[in-house]
């Protein structure tokens, strides 16, 4: 009579396989730590950068719907002149000339229109934090019907900060003027350029300056009205 046959025990993973499983196991782990850590440094780079880049944006964007709203006048009656040369009741610290526009919002609250005076400081930060450069101020004077104007205007914020240098400049047709006046001149400018240079950070070179061009399509009314016959 023959012995019951037993089934083959099961085999089992030998030491060597094992530790050769362990490593392919951790070369695999360690390559998807690379790519997830790059792909996170990619993430907090490129955020960084939009931060970073958004108040300089929203600055450029405010500067330009007030240039592209431009309005002058000779008899400056209503609406001042565009003078560089000789700007009245100067603020401290302003940039430029006044800036009178019709970008301004009317919400039926107050007794003035659309019509606003804009003007451009750089002043020194004030909020304890003194970073390199200083702060672009825009201050906005709303009611123009006094004949004199009051010392300070409505409403001052803060644009952008770490700004260096503000300048502007002036198309003429064939040249940019860093001057203009419109009680000599019979016209605005054809174009407005802003050009914002940022200070430099500790460690870091300072870019290039930053420039906004905005035309003016707005020309003075120079000729005399007559009465009909």
């Amino acid at each position: 009579m023959k012995p019951p046959l037993h089934p083959n025990p099961a085999r089992a993973f030998t030491l060597l396989e094992l530790l050769l499983a362990i490593s392919i196991m951790s070369i695999v782990l360690v390559a998807i730590h690379g790519v997830f850590f790059t792909a996170i440094h990619l993430r907090n780079a490129t955020v960084n950068a939009v931060e970073a880049g958004l108040p300089v944006e929203q600055a450029l964007e405010v500067m330009q719907h007030d240039l592209a709203n431009i309005v002058a006048s000779t008899n400056g009656v209503l609406i001042g002149p565009l003078q560089t040369t000789t700007p009245t009741n100067a603020l401290p610290d302003q940039i430029g000339p006044d800036f009178y526009t019709t970008g301004g919002e009317m919400d039926g609250m107050v007794p003035w229109g659309n019509i606003q005076k804009i003007d451009y400081l750089l002043s020194t930060p004030t909020n304890g934090v003194r970073g390199p450069g200083k702060d672009l101020i825009r201050a906005v004077t709303r009611n123009l019907l006094p004949l004199n104007q009051p010392p300070q205007p409505d409403e001052q914020h803060a644009l952008l900060s770490g700004v260096q240098t503000l300048t502007f400049l002036y198309y003429d047709g064939t040249q940019w003027d860093p001057d203009w006046d419109t009680t000599q001149q019979t016209n605005l400018p054809l174009a407005i350029k802003v050009r914002i240079q940022m200070a430099a950070a500790r460690g870091v070179a300072a870019g290039g300056p930053l420039e906004l061009v905005v035309p003016v399509d707005i020309l003075l009314n120079t000729n005399p009205v007559t009465a009909l016959q």
